[in-house]
């Protein structure tokens, strides 16, 4: 056997660009949005963002994952506002078998759920084992398990692997599949995507909410680690992000948390009582059904990725607040390449025109095809780039392109379900690897959970290649580039931008934010100006 250690290198830049002035006068909300717990301390946050799925072994989206890692807490978890992994459940990091398949965890005995219940390594195991039979969303992710069960030491938790994955304690820290939730919320054999509260062994425990409106959370009576200086937290989600800007403008919230307006950045960050700090954005991009007569078709689907020109999208769509991408995989992760320059240019629009006439279309016959995008989910320039995009893929004079958008709440469902051909979507990692950027979309296990339904030998050799290679090592880095050169050929998806986001907060009522990888605010470490 042998200890685990990791060293973990990503990138990530948090700056602050206005400290404010201190003693300025306190700013509270305008308006009562959420029941306040008596001579409780409450803090109001703002979002554009909104609960699609809250069943841990399914839910596949940021907000959604960011309430079950606060609601409840993993084995391991990153150090707030670093990239280093810390024990959280587990008393140490876990024992590894010389085979690197086999990993034991230690659990504390101190962590209990709100009702006093004390977590144990039977129920533990239980909750994985839900998730490894339910098969959720974001399946792919933990498909490397083979088996979880209770080890033959006291509290002790054991994992066996498919094969060896070097990044399987990154994962263990970042996934709530792993992390376990109150019995009887949650059933064994059937999803439950809108639970009327949730539970788990976090700080917080979700007590009630209302989709489009607000999320109430108050403390875990029985939390095991630091009390948490609010005892409650009220998210109030936002139509767009011109009601969110302003909300944080007239003091309705003491933070806003993604989807402030981009171009009104200076502004606020000019307001005295406002502290801004720029976190990494999204990868935006587009995916492709290929079990589609669109999304099948490699004439069609490279015909498209020919035809866009992110440059003249950022330009005249998001006032130049982006930046190009040209792979799946941003710049400053390892092996990072721009496998689709290299393959199609900036554009190539007389190459997507012969793709599209090879593939039997003409200017009496066009391809008519529809691209899906939620409207305000992005923010509200998204439409703006689908307008543009709409034009530069007619611009081949074979191409009628129809717009369809739908909320989010409905649209990530149908997404991931394989209802579109072809759609607009965003990407915060899972966990601060490349690996995270190319595995979810292009293996056979994970491309199904996102609608893509992509399953190729050759990509999953690939994959498997940089995942039991050396991190940090020239031969992972070489394999990696191989699997993006491969994703851009065969077009899986097609990267488009990368963007940045933002948070915005009352520096009079806030004191203390912390927003590290993986771009997890962890509303225990909030803490309020004395």
């Amino acid at each position: 056997m042998k200890r685990f250690s990791v060293l973990l290198v990503a990138l990530l830049v948090l700056s602050v660009l206005s400290a404010g002035i201190a003693g300025a006068d306190q700013t509270t909300p305008t308006s009562d949005p959420a029941p306040s717990q008596e001579d409780g301390l409450s803090i109001v946050i703002g979002t554009t963002d909104d609960i699609s799925e809250l069943d841990p072994a399914t839910a596949y989206s940021f907000h959604d994952w960011e309430i079950l890692r606060n609601v409840s807490d993993s084995l391991l978890a990153y150090v707030p506002g670093g990239v280093d992994v810390e024990p959280r459940l587990a008393t140490d990091f876990p024992t590894v078998s010389e085979d690197g398949l086999t990993y034991t965890f230690t659990l504390r005995d101190d962590a209990m759920f709100p009702d006093g219940t004390v977590l144990t390594p039977e129920m533990y195991v239980e909750w994985v084992n839900r998730s490894l039979t339910l098969q959720g969303d974001p399946y792919g992710l933990i498909a490397v398990i083979s088996s979880v069960a209770v080890g033959e030491g006291e509290n002790e938790v054991v994992f066996t692997l498919s094969e060896p994955f070097g990044l399987f304690p990154i994962t263990v820290a970042s996934q709530p599949q792993l992390m376990p939730f109150q019995e009887g919320i949650f059933p064994a054999d059937e999803f439950n995507n809108q639970p009327e509260m949730i539970a788990g062994v976090g700080p917080y425990q979700l007590v009630e909410y209302t989709i489009g409106e607000q999320a109430v959370f108050n403390k875990n009576p029985n939390y095991y680690g630091e009390e948490p200086a609010y005892d409650e937290v009220v998210f109030i989600y936002y139509e767009d992000d011109a009601q969110l800007t302003l909300a944080i403008q007239s003091g309705e919230i003491d933070m806003a948390w993604k989807g402030v307006t981009a171009t009104e950045i200076e502004n606020l960050a000019a307001q005295e009582n406002l502290t801004v700090i720029n976190t990494p954005g999204r990868i935006q991009y587009f995916l492709f059904n290929h079990d589609t007569d669109i999304g099948g078709n490699p004439l069609i689907r490279s015909a498209i990725a020919k035809a866009i020109d992110r440059d003249e999208i950022i330009d005249r769509a998001l006032s130049g607040l982006a930046n190009p991408l040209y792979s799946f995989v941003p710049e400053g992760f390892a092996g990072s390449a721009e496998s689709f320059l290299d393959l199609y240019g900036f554009r190539d629009l007389e190459g997507a025109i012969a793709d599209l006439e090879e593939a039997g279309y003409s200017t009496d016959a066009p391809l008519e095809v529809d691209l899906w995008y939620p409207p305000e989910r992005y923010g509200g320039q998204v439409a703006d780039a689908m307008a543009v995009i709409e034009a530069q893929l007619e611009e081949t004079g074979l191409i009628d392109v129809t717009l369809q958008s739908q909320e989010w709440s409905s649209y990530i469902v149908a997404a991931t379900a394989g209802e579109y051909p072809f759609y607009f979507l965003g990407w915060f990692f899972d966990y601060p690897d490349s690996d995270n950027y190319i595995h979810p979309f292009a293996s056979c296990a994970g491309s199904p959970g996102l609608g893509i339904n992509y399953c190729s030998d050759e990509m999953d050799g690939l994959l498997s290649g940089e995942r039991v290679a050396e991190i940090g090592s020239d031969e992972r880095a070489d394999v990696l580039v191989q699997a993006q050169d491969l994703f851009a050929s065969e077009v899986v998806g097609i990267p488009l931008w990368l963007g940045q986001d933002q948070m915005v907060y009352d520096h009079t009522v806030v004191d203390n934010v912390l927003v590290g990888p993986p771009l997890l605010l962890e509303y225990r470490y909030l803490t309020p100006v004395e």
